[in-house]
């Protein structure tokens, strides 16, 4: 057995906003949705290798029951880019940063930003 890739589908308010927060703050482009326009229920978005899935909350735990009761775990997301410092100058001084661009104890150099959803990635170059 060999794990091939990996995509987080992460429930949000509005799939709408969280697109548009991606690809016009982000730099992600929309790759598919259900539906295809208006109001969506789910979205992927996908910049290099990196590919995530929005799904409405109420629509998600209609699809997995088990969720309609359970407590939402913190969870960031460590994200590595080409070309951090062009992001960064995008995002600094903004609502978004919460943590500012440095170098971290094992030597990465890293920001982090909040998307409109409250979830916090880590920005980071190889």
């Amino acid at each position: 057995m060999q794990y091939q890739s990996i995509t987080p589908n992460i429930g949000v308010r509005n799939v709408n906003e969280t697109v548009q927060f991606y690809t016009q703050k982000l730099g992600f482009e929309l790759l598919m949705s259900n539906p295809e326009e208006g109001d969506l229920i789910w979205g992927m978005v996908g910049n290099g290798h990196v590919f995530l899935m929005f799904q409405e909350d109420q629509n998600l735990k209609e699809e997995y029951p088990d969720l309609k009761n359970a407590g939402q775990g913190a969870i960031t997301f460590y994200i590595k880019i080409k070309g951090m410092k062009e992001l960064w100058e995008q995002v600094k001084g903004s609502e978004m940063v919460v943590k500012e661009m440095g170098t971290t104890f094992y030597g990465a150099e890293e920001f982090a930003i909040r998307d409109n959803n409250g979830y916090i990635m880590t920005i980071a170059e190889s």
